[in-house]
């Protein structure tokens, strides 16, 4: 595999690179989207405690975490091609080996290789844009990666919906997801950058040498995290009947979704620094309204299309900087760290804004989500001004 860049490239392959890599990274989404709702409502009908559900499904994140620092070494060794296949069988095998062995702590490693089985087509294919697109037109790209990743998280409870949680067949529609998303990356085997040169920084080096890129991960998955896992909890604790309080997280969901293409474009046609600061003082800013309008609908649904869009961006434009900010032979390590920075986020999320929750019912929620938002518009703030 010749190494690939914007420079080799003729813009017809690149798109068809970029494409192949967006395509895979829907089903990617739906495995996601599918395996969630559906392995939390098995355990809950076995009658498996709250607790043991959380700890299973932070076992991705665990398995994310625990390979996070090998991983840009055995992208290294074997290939962006063959590790990013070579992952998603992982994932599928995983996935169909559940209903096989049914036993809750085998679950709980099967889930955690499936972490590790996904953290290398998330690795791959997010270093393969950075790697393949332009400056000109990065960040809207990258929003594409991530609206397509998230359109395929929402079809996930949709499926589980027509499956149904009985038996082998609801465990099908995750698998073939990401045999699926297999295809485009091997009709585009050609096209795809080679990253196995030796890279020249540690994941530690990443954090301190670029601390807005590493900030972004974090509070993304600080942000992403709250919303997701306790947006509904919220709201029936704020007085909504439980389907409305269902409906602010996909009102939240398609925000994300749709928003990331036009926080892209911003990205692309300003100082990404400044449009991440600004994003995380409107974050600050709005988020605490919510207490206001929570009863008001189409009030809170536009501000939680606002907020969702917000949560999202964060994760779209520090991918964007890290592709403007660091070279090829670093590019692996880099998103590496980015990733573990985002996974480490999605674990403190939901236990510092729950926590939160309790002490101030139901308010302490949103006030912590609107903390870390001010927090890292600080960071970002400071870091733009040291840069201009």
């Amino acid at each position: 595999m010749s190494p690939l860049s914007e420079a080799v490239l003729s813009p017809r392959d690149r798109t068809i690179s970029l494409g192949a890599v967006i395509t895979a990274t829907f089903g990617i989404g739906i495995f996601m989207g599918t395996t969630l709702p559906l392995i939390a409502l098995i355990l809950e009908g076995r009658g498996v405690s709250g607790t043991l559900i959380g700890l299973n499904s932070a076992m991705p994140a665990l398995g994310v975490l625990v390979l996070g620092p090998f991983m840009a070494t055995i992208v290294r060794a074997m290939g962006a091609m063959p590790a990013m296949l070579s992952g998603m069988a992982v994932g599928s095998l995983s996935v169909v080996l559940m209903p096989v062995l049914p036993d809750l702590w085998v679950w709980f490693l099967l889930r955690f290789l499936m972490g590790c089985g996904l953290a290398l087509p998330w690795l791959v294919g997010e270093t393969w844009i950075n790697a393949v697109t332009t400056n000109a037109i990065r960040a809207r790209v990258i929003g594409l990666y991530s609206a397509s990743l998230f359109g395929g998280m929402a079809l996930g409870p949709l499926i589980v919906q027509l499956t149904g949680t009985e038996g082998f067949v609801p465990f099908l529609p995750a698998a073939g997801a990401l045999a699926l998303a297999a295809a485009p990356l091997m009709a585009a085997w050609r096209l795809a950058p080679d990253i196995t040169a030796a890279p020249s920084l540690r994941l530690s080096e990443v954090m301190l040498s670029a601390p807005t890129v590493a900030g972004a991960a974090l509070v993304a998955g600080l942000s992403e995290s709250a919303f997701f896992s306790l947006l509904p909890v919220y709201g029936t604790r704020a007085g909504l009947e439980q389907d409305a309080a269902l409906t602010l997280l996909t009102v939240l969901i398609v925000g994300a979704i749709v928003l990331q293409y036009p926080v892209g474009w911003l990205a692309d046609r300003m100082d990404k620094r400044l449009l991440l600061a600004l994003m995380a003082l409107a974050t600050a800013v709005l988020a605490p309204v919510l207490i206001v309008v929570i009863g008001m609908q189409w009030l809170a649904w536009v501000l939680l299309f606002v907020l969702g869009g917000l949560a999202l961006g964060y994760y779209t434009v520090g991918l964007a900087l890290l592709g403007a900010r660091f070279g090829p032979g670093e590019l692996a390590v880099a998103n590496t760290a980015f990733i573990v920075l985002y996974e480490s986020g999605t674990i403190g999320g939901p236990t510092l804004a729950g926590l939160a929750m309790d002490l101030w019912e139901p308010h302490g929620y949103i006030i912590t989500v609107a903390a870390f938002g001010l927090g890292y518009a600080v960071l970002a703030a400071r870091r733009y001004r040291r840069a201009a």
